[in-house]
């Protein structure tokens, strides 16, 4: 490899600003590092203390879920209703074919 590859070009100059912009004005634009540093940061995943994991450890997952606001169904949606009514139909079917 010849040291010309490895030299520098002065070409591509970076332009230098006549000051700093603010730390505000590097959060207020979206594609800064900074805005985006924020941003990672805020929607990390919080850790929770060891107290608080022993005591979702004994609790049941019906209570977990009705904690988290899942109504107390474990398995609830559209989707689990719609099996439901589907099995419904297959045994009153099936107890009318047996009678």
């Amino acid at each position: 490899m010849s040291r010309n590859k490895k030299s520098r070009k002065l070409g591509t100059m970076m332009t230098v600003l006549e000051r700093k912009p603010k730390k505000q004005e590097l959060l207020a634009d979206p594609t800064s590092k900074e805005s985006r540093r924020k941003r990672a940061q805020e929607q990390r995943k919080k850790h929770q203390p060891v107290e608080v994991k022993r005591s979702r450890a004994t609790q049941s997952a019906k209570d977990r879920d009705v904690q988290a606001g899942r109504k107390g169904t474990r398995h609830g949606g559209p989707l689990a209703d719609k099996i439901r009514k589907i099995n419904a139909e297959k045994r009153e079917q099936e107890q009318t074919a047996d009678e």
